[in-house]
């Protein structure tokens, strides 16, 4: 008995050494990305096109409200991953974007930040999936009619993008494109900039609304100390004392937060501060109103200027 004893010892022993003299194995990823379980290993990459390109050549979907298409042509798209849903701030979508410019992906699954972290290149087949806007801002989902009847891009399974897009196996640091700084105003253009990864520098707040869905009526917040980043139950918009707040005049620029986000009790910060963030596209049903709405992805995303 002593002699099996010592034996199997001296084998875990064994065993245990290699790995750890084998340290490139002992700490990488459980799953390798050449045999990970997410994405289609079957898609390569051909036809691919910018996502400029995808924008110019499906403009009437993208640039016109309520309009949509599916993809029938054998084309790819591929970008970065520049926002995911690591602190609940974006809901059920990501973006991506290239050396061109940037696009919402539409998808009905949380967690995704687990494997689509932020500088992930991934590989997106489009055909079968269907373009179009919400508020005139660029998507890529599938079709969704609502309970009233109305049709829009919806957001697509998580079986069915799994089956849609793949890794390129490159990966680097996002940065973000300068949008405006203090009272400047921004040169960005909707068409062209729409949820790109941009900064907004040196703004303080100064006020702040929600829509309850309730009474169909829009509510003021003023900016006190007790200021939160979001109303409970409710989507908050807060807008800057350097920046256009009304869209009825001019763009509106407003940092737009969800009540399920992570940090949507905290405080606003009350002095002037840097914010990066995914930069959306927002316009009314009849466009007489048009804003920039900025979603960070972290609290991190927001700098206290000293």
């Amino acid at each position: 008995m002593k002699k099996i004893y010592f034996l199997l010892t001296a084998c875990i022993s064994i065993a245990f050494t290699s790995c750890m003299d084998g340290g490139e194995m002992a700490w990488q990823d459980p799953v390798p990305e050449n045999q990970n379980v997410y994405g289609n290993k079957d898609i390569k990459e051909s036809n691919v096109i910018t996502i400029q390109q995808l924008k110019d050549k499906y403009k009437t979907a993208f640039q016109t409200s309520g309009k949509m298409e599916e993809v029938k042509e054998d084309i790819q798209i591929k970008g970065y991953v520049t926002s995911n849903d690591i602190e609940g701030n974006m809901y059920n979508e990501i973006t991506i974007e290239d050396e061109t410019n940037a696009i919402f992906l539409e998808i009905a699954q949380g967690g995704v930040y687990g494997y689509l972290p932020i500088g992930t290149e991934i590989l997106v087949d489009l055909k079968g999936l269907t373009v179009g806007n919400y508020r005139c801002s660029a998507l890529i989902g599938v079709p969704y009619t609502n309970k009233d009847g109305a049709e829009s891009v919806g957001k697509m399974s998580r079986f069915l993008w799994q089956q849609h897009f793949t890794y390129t196996g490159k990966k680097k640091e996002v940065k973000p494109t300068l949008f405006a700084d203090g009272s400047t105003p921004t040169t960005w253009d909707f068409l062209n900039d729409d949820g790109k990864l941009g900064i907004l520098k040196n703004v303080t707040f100064k006020k702040g609304g929600y829509y309850n869905s309730s009474t169909s009526k829009f509510v003021d917040l003023e900016l006190t100390e007790e200021s939160r980043f979001a109303v409970t139950d409710y989507s908050t918009s807060w807008y800057f004392n350097e920046q256009q707040s009304d869209g009825t005049k001019g763009i509106a620029v407003q940092l737009y937060n969800s009540a399920y986000a992570d940090f949507a009790a905290l405080p606003i910060p009350q002095g002037k501060v840097n914010i990066t963030g995914v930069f959306k596209h927002y316009e009314n049903a009849s466009g007489s109103n048009k804003s920039w709405e900025i979603i960070i992805r972290s609290l991190s995303d927001i700098e206290e200027v000293k």
